[in-house]
């Protein structure tokens, strides 16, 4: 996917990119690289887990 003007640092055009780390936006111009968060899965069902067992203790 392609950003246009989308850079904060010189207003370039940013492309997502991914590599072994995971992904990120990189400045076709000035290569100014900003890392894409993505919620970690495991965490979240572990969330999800807990959550559910708190309800059935209270009810």
């Amino acid at each position: 996917m392609l950003y246009l003007k989308g850079c904060a640092r010189c207003k370039g055009d940013m492309h997502i990119n991914r590599d072994m780390y995971g992904s990120y936006r990189e400045c076709l111009q000035c290569g100014y690289m900003v890392d894409i968060e993505e919620p970690n899965k495991l965490l979240e069902s572990l969330n999800l887990a807990a959550e559910t067992a708190e309800k059935k203790k209270v009810a």
